[in-house]
């Protein structure tokens, strides 16, 4: 048995992958420091809707069942998804089934972050401002888990390869609490895409993603974007953000070791990272106690990455009549049939299929 208890680990920041590598290392005795920078958990960010879909998640088939199952993190959903209706600029498309389900991230008591929290002993320090480098000198090992790249950025290992803007609202009405909306449009979305998704049948969150833009310019196009879909609904709670997603060239480096987004741990075609994030801070605290290969374990995620950015790469060419083509290929029944009856890694499949068509090979847009 291996004693571990003495390791004195330190983990810089208490998001998803932060509070993941806590719970993780708690199991095999290790206590880490946890510093956040903020005053109470998720206050950098808003309350809002996610939608995990369980088709991004391929070979994961249900990425809940995978956690509880492989880590035994049961994770609270406020609602599955049973439906999603996609809109383009002249098409429309419809998905039906166990498709996925709705969490909320932010500070709200039923979100993510709470109920990560609930798992560990750990103490965190909040309105912590500290140096990586200092912990590293004091620490035997660092989680950088900052949910930025900034710090990446300074041990040169970051590439930057989608750089977007978020900018969103809560909104007020009536919905179907299991149905999430999305459109992908150029005109307002440029080669990214706006979504609903809502928190019950009278509150949701309405958001659009934005591409290589400032934040003025977001904001004209969010007026855009409303003033097409015409919904009539009304807004709560205005939120916006920038949104930088990359990979990093090693993601250990003496005694760091980096998790989240500061690890690339984002997909950069539609920025879903809540499960490898997770997964990240896992393997980060299997790595410490037990001396596994961090690159080993996460392998899965980092291959999915590259085989989502060659589709990026793609899809960065798309005009609006490219994107109604694609929800032709949603519509048939061969498409429904893959999503719901099966466990094929359609995102392998498209991505190979786009480094065909667009000529993209990985090491173009790797390092």
């Amino acid at each position: 048995m291996l004693n571990t208890s003495k390791k004195k680990v330190a983990i810089l920041g208490a998001g998803v992958s932060g509070l993941s590598c806590a719970i993780e290392l708690e199991k095999y005795g290790i206590y880490p420091d946890i510093y956040e920078t903020n005053k109470l958990l998720g206050s950098r960010g808003f309350n809002h809707a996610l939608g995990w879909i369980n088709l991004m998640y391929r070979p994961v088939r249900d990425p809940m069942i995978y956690l509880e199952e492989k880590y035994n993190i049961p994770l609270r959903a406020i609602e599955e998804i049973r439906r999603v209706n996609f809109y383009t600029a002249n098409n429309f498309a419809t998905m039906t089934g166990k498709l996925g389900y709705i969490h909320m991230a932010g500070p709200d008591e039923r979100g993510i972050l709470a109920q990560l929290k609930a798992f560990i002993k750990s103490p965190i320090h909040f309105n912590a401002i500290v140096n990586f480098r200092d912990l590293a000198k004091e620490y035997e090992h660092v989680v950088i888990a900052t949910g930025t790249p900034e710090i990446p950025k300074l041990l040169g290992v970051w590439k930057t390869d989608v750089v977007g803007y978020v900018r969103g609202a809560t909104v007020k009405g009536y919905f179907d609490p299991y149905t999430v909306v999305m459109w992908l449009n150029t005109k307002y979305a440029q080669r990214a895409y706006a979504y609903f998704v809502p928190w019950n049948d009278r509150k949701g969150s309405l958001i659009l993603n934005c591409q290589e833009i400032t934040g003025h310019a977001a904001g004209k196009m969010y007026d855009m974007f409303i003033d097409d879909i015409k919904w009539d609904v009304e807004f709560e709670e205005f939120h916006e953000t920038p949104h930088t997603i990359g990979h990093v060239q090693r993601h250990q480096i003496d005694n760091l070791y980096l998790i989240g987004l500061a690890g690339g741990f984002l997909d950069p075609l539609f920025a879903f990272g809540n499960i490898e994030s997770i997964e990240s801070g896992l393997a980060a605290a299997r790595s410490i106690a037990l001396g596994w290969d961090f690159t080993k374990q996460i392998h899965l995620w980092l291959r999915r990455n590259q085989q989502l950015l060659m589709l990026r790469r793609y899809v960065d060419k798309f005009k609006d009549e490219d994107f109604d083509k694609v929800f032709d290929v949603v519509k048939s029944p061969g498409f429904r049939t893959i999503v719901s009856k099966t466990n094929i890694n359609i995102i392998y499949i498209i991505s190979k299929l786009a480094n065909t068509l667009a000529g993209d090979k990985v090491d173009r847009v790797l390092w």
